[in-house]
Formats: structure tokens, C-alpha cells, sequence
């Protein structure tokens, strides 16, 4: 009679932990879509850090000096861009992010084609 009570408490419990695994499951989903966002926008963000790095030096050559200076702060800013995205890449969450889609990848690859540029060549057009 107890093994009953216990199995119908359980029973009980068990559409309601489901629910809340589930629920955890879409809250984990959405905060590594979130993620891979920030990533890509990044990412899109680099492709214009050299242009904007030869933007921002002055054309004219009247004061070599004050050239010098702008150059030379684009460049680190650009760096600045280029480490912040490195750490943001290989850190703890993207690296777990990463790795959950290889492992969902790996367990159920049907219907499901390696990503490749080529098969989308507009994707870093800004005008999207």
C-alpha cells in the first residue's frame, strides 16, 4: 500500500518535472541563441574594421605627425575589436554552446547539412 502511495506521488511528480525540464531546456535554448547572436554580430561587426581603420586616417600629408597618431589610434582601436571578439569566441559559454550543437549534431544528423559560406554568398552584405 506505501509502494502505492509512493508510485502515485511519483506519478504526480513526474508530468510536472517534465514540464520543468522542458522549461529549463527552452530557457538554456534561448540563452545560447542568444549567444550565437552576439557571436554573429560581432563577427559582421569585424568585416568592417579595416575599412573603418583607413576611414578614420586623414587623407592629407601637411602634418605627418598628427597622421601618425590617428593611424596608429585605428589600429589599436581595431585590435581593441579583434581581442574583444577572440575572447568573446573562445570563452567557457561559446565554447559550451559549441559543443551542445556538435553533440545534438552528432546524435540526430538527419536533415541536417554542414554550414557552408559558399551556399550563401550575400550573408555579409550590410544592406540585410
Amino acid at each position: 500500500m506505501a509502494a502505492n502511495q509512493q508510485q502515485m506521488k511519483k506519478g504526480n511528480a513526474g508530468p510536472s518535472a517534465q514540464a520543468q525540464d522542458r522549461m529549463a531546456d527552452e530557457e538554456q535554448l534561448e540563452q545560447a541563441l542568444k549567444h550565437l547572436d552576439l557571436l554573429y554580430i560581432k563577427c559582421r561587426e569585424l568585416r568592417t574594421t579595416i575599412p573603418r581603420m583607413f576611414e578614420s586616417v586623414p587623407d592629407t600629408t601637411e602634418n605627418l605627425v598628427d597622421v601618425y597618431s590617428q593611424a596608429i589610434m585605428s589600429m589599436k582601436s581595431a585590435s581593441t575589436e579583434i581581442k574583444d571578439f577572440g575572447a568573446l569566441y573562445t570563452n567557457e559559454q561559446s565554447k559550451k554552446v559549441l559543443e551542445q550543437a556538435k553533440k545534438s549534431r552528432d546524435a540526430n544528423p538527419k536533415g541536417i547539412r554542414p554550414w557552408r559560406a559558399r551556399d550563401h554568398p550575400n550573408l555579409m552584405d550590410s544592406s540585410q
